[in-house]
């Protein structure tokens, strides 16, 4: 089962308005989405890492089924524009995939990135993502090739590795 949170973590990594909407991360902070702050639980973590030519790449781990547990991770390229994470909704042929907190086989593994592949070929071509706040969280709003996708929108709130935060239901 493929859920918003997998459309929004890897295709639009989320930021908030601001001169530098990935500060940040730049501390060291990653993205939960759809936060459960009582649990400290995610349906999705993603972080960033920046290189001196000024290359962005976003790190995401998304729930892709809760049971059983079915986590991918991946990395991809961001940039930032207009105040917003934008990236491409493709290039996840390097994915991986656990099982219930095992490496999921070849085989099990090609089936989950073909699904991926052709959920995000659905979805359009690049995904940007605006933060608007809301108390001490942030509303990621989701624009796909340049139209708005609410129905993509979700809570987002910054949290540090040491915080314990970890992607399950």
């Amino acid at each position: 089962m493929i859920t918003a949170a997998l459309a929004l973590a890897l295709a639009v990594p989320a930021s908030f308005q601001a001169a530098d909407p990935l500060a940040p991360a730049r501390d060291g902070q990653k993205q939960c989405h759809s936060p459960d702050t009582a649990r400290k639980t995610c349906a999705a973590l993603a972080g960033y890492t920046f290189a001196a030519d000024g290359t962005i790449l976003n790190q995401a781990e998304v729930m892709l089924n809760p049971a059983p547990l079915i986590i991918m991770r991946d990395e991809t390229p961001v940039i930032v524009r207009d105040g917003a994470v934008c990236g491409s909704l493709g290039g996840l042929e390097n994915a991986v995939f656990t099982i219930d907190g095992q490496p999921a086989d070849s085989a099990v593994a090609d089936v989950l990135r073909g699904q991926v592949i052709a959920a995000y070929a659905q979805l359009g071509t690049e995904g940007c993502t605006r933060y608007a706040p809301q108390g001490k969280e942030w509303l990621a709003e989701v624009v796909v090739d340049g139209q708005p996708r609410p129905d993509l929108n979700q809570t987002v709130i910054w949290v540090s590795p040491s915080d314990g935060y970890s992607v399950r239901p």
